[in-house]
């Protein structure tokens, strides 16, 4: 089963991409997203992708939150983790480092490491309004995000 989970301004939408129930709920998702990733306690957005289960390996998370910069008129900053889940929920494996841009999409996991797309600033583009796709390798093993376009 595959989920993305769309969190705006404190409205949360489940996306299921497969009819089957997830561990957690959406609150708790969200809950968790900004207390292992906020360093204000707070986000503005998010997006949550998981991979289905595998009995060997278990399942596999990838978070993203935008948090809004203190003092700033608007701006935000990235964080970002790969996440585990155990019998007892999931929990946080690797912060991300590395990774830019704004509407994470497309995650696609590996198992060595997920792929996911996230639009950032074109040469041209005013910092409000990015709009190049880029794609991006994020290493499991370490949380290290990589330009792969």
């Amino acid at each position: 089963m595959r989920f993305c989970m769309m969190l705006l301004a404190g409205t949360l939408t489940f996306f299921a991409l497969k009819a089957e129930a997830q561990e957690a709920s959406a609150e708790e998702i969200s809950r968790m997203l900004v207390t292992d990733l906020s360093p204000t306690g707070a986000m503005e957005t998010g997006q949550w992708f998981t991979d289905p289960p595998v009995p060997e390996t278990g399942a596999i998370g990838l978070g993203i939150i935008y948090v809004h910069v203190p003092g700033s008129a608007g701006t935000v900053s990235i964080h970002a983790g790969i996440f585990l889940l155990y019998p007892t929920g999931w929990s946080i494996n690797h912060e991300i480092t590395g990774l830019f841009g704004m509407s994470p999409s497309n995650a696609v996991f590996y198992d060595d490491r997920i792929e996911v797309t996230t639009t950032t600033l074109g040469p041209y583009d005013p910092r409000c309004c990015p709009s190049v796709a880029t794609r991006w390798s994020i290493d499991v093993t370490n949380g290290v995000a990589t330009q792969l376009d």
